[in-house]
């Protein structure tokens, strides 16, 4: 069974240790609601565990008489208004009877309203709060003035709500999720009604975003780069907290958490379970997208359990499609010699020893010899020194693809690809993925 991308919301579903921090977070939020407004961003980089956090944390303020928690997905609100939709997720858990007496001392005092609104307000009245707040956002959005007359209502209402008789000191908080995921002009509406409209008592505000991204999308709006960006943000949020990617027990546990869940720790075994912790880094959602890869191939192709391909190299293969996208793509292309991956190690070993060379009649030379030549570049005399090869081996990288003197010292991939085994293997490997290339496809980091 495949793994969905929901975030665990209960402390049995954790895999990564979130729910202390969870508890501690939930429990200064309760403390401080009577020092609200505030807000609090949940601040990582992609797939590290913020909507995983975000969840446990309204899990454990879902106990609490005294808090109610609101959800709001600004990256599917994004076609709409962003501002209006949050504004009217906070007013419609609202008290009914707060919402129509605000209204109804608005009306009396007639600033703005007139008999429009009066009709408006008699209607909604027999039509539900919903409809109450859609008419007042109606008539109250038409013009600059009615737009401060509404900032004042809403903080109204939210005062009304909080010191409410017989259930003071409550609070709203209002759990903000992928505002990182939006276009600019989605971040810069939700920060506007947060600062702007609900800035108001009894409102805390947990924002789970990743913060650089934020202070790019409002960089424009704040009239400068990225430093402007984030003096504007930090004028919003009150404090932050940084997610850290998992540490080494906590992905070993996701790890066999997630083969159990998609029922297949049979194949996610110790020797797939350590290329994952070596090569796939701590972000728990790349891993969830590589073993997903790997079930769903698997099934689909009974090749990957014929000799001589097995487990093991097809999770190396979908560790290549995912983490090491330019390499894969070169070791597919049509172009590419029958030993892709062979022509590369040599390469790589070229260039490892090309600054302090083997003596002439070492084995290294004949390695060198064939790298060049078959790129098309006249091989070195063995009686060069280091210097010279050097020169030598920027000649050849000229004709190789841009990244490969890159991966070349990345030691972690020049052992993956060792790890995949001899001429034959690697061969039998590539046919594979040529003739029948994977069912899914990757997003990338190389």
């Amino acid at each position: 069974m495949l793994l969905n991308d929901e975030p665990a919301d209960k402390s049995d579903d954790d895999l990564l240790g979130a729910s202390e921090i969870a508890a501690g977070i939930a429990s200064v939020l309760i403390a401080s609601r009577t020092a609200s407004p505030f807000v609090v961003a949940i601040d990582g980089g992609w797939g590290v565990g913020k909507s995983t956090l975000l969840r446990l944390i309204e899990s454990r303020l879902g106990n609490q008489p005294e808090v109610i928690c609101v959800r709001f997905n600004a990256w599917t609100a994004h076609d709409s208004s962003a501002l209006e939709g949050l504004i009217k997720s906070v007013l419609g858990r609202l008290d009914r009877n707060v919402v129509r007496r605000s209204v109804r001392h608005l009306t009396e005092r007639r600033r703005i309203l007139g008999i429009a609104w009066i009709l408006s307000a008699i209607i909604a009245r027999f039509l539900g709060v919903s409809r109450l707040i859609d008419e007042m956002w109606k008539t109250l959005t038409i013009d600059a003035k009615s737009r401060n007359e509404m900032r004042g209502l809403i903080s109204g209402m939210l005062s009304d709500w909080v010191e409410d008789v017989g259930r003071p000191g409550r609070a709203l908080v209002v759990f903000v999720d992928d505002l990182d995921r939006c276009p600019d002009s989605t971040v810069i509406e939700v920060c506007e009604a947060v600062k702007l409209y609900l800035d108001a008592p009894g409102l805390i505000f947990v924002l789970a975003c990743d913060f650089s991204v934020l202070a790019r999308s409002v960089s424009t709006s704040a009239r400068g780069g990225l430093g402007e960006g984030r003096a504007y943000l930090e004028k919003i949020v009150q404090v932050a907290y940084r997610v850290s990617p998992p540490d080494e027990t906590h992905i070993k546990r996701l790890i066999a958490g997630y083969g159990k869940q998609s029922g297949t720790s049979h194949l996610v075994d110790e020797i797939v379970a350590s290329i994952l912790l070596e090569r796939a880094g701590s972000n728990p959602r790349r891993i969830k997208r590589i073993i997903n890869g790997f079930i769903l191939e698997y099934h689909l192709n009974s090749a990957w359990r014929t000799t001589p391909l097995d487990s093991s190299l097809l999770i190396t293969a979908i560790l290549l499609q995912h983490l090491y996208t330019s390499f894969y793509d070169f070791m597919v292309a049509d172009e590419s010699s029958n030993d892709p991956i062979g022509d590369f190690i040599d390469y790589a070993t070229v260039r490892t020893k090309a600054s302090t060379p083997p003596p002439s009649n070492h084995a290294w030379w004949a390695v060198a010899r064939r790298v060049f030549q078959k790129h098309g570049v006249p091989a070195p005399d063995r009686s060069a020194t280091g210097e010279e090869l050097l020169i030598e081996v920027e000649r050849l990288e000229a004709a190789l693809p841009e990244e490969f003197p890159m991966l070349a010292r990345n030691n972690a991939f020049i052992a993956l690809l060792r790890s995949i085994g001899d001429k034959e293997t690697r061969q039998a490997l590539c046919a594979e993925l040529v003739s029948r290339p994977f069912s899914s496809d990757a997003v990338g980091d190389g």
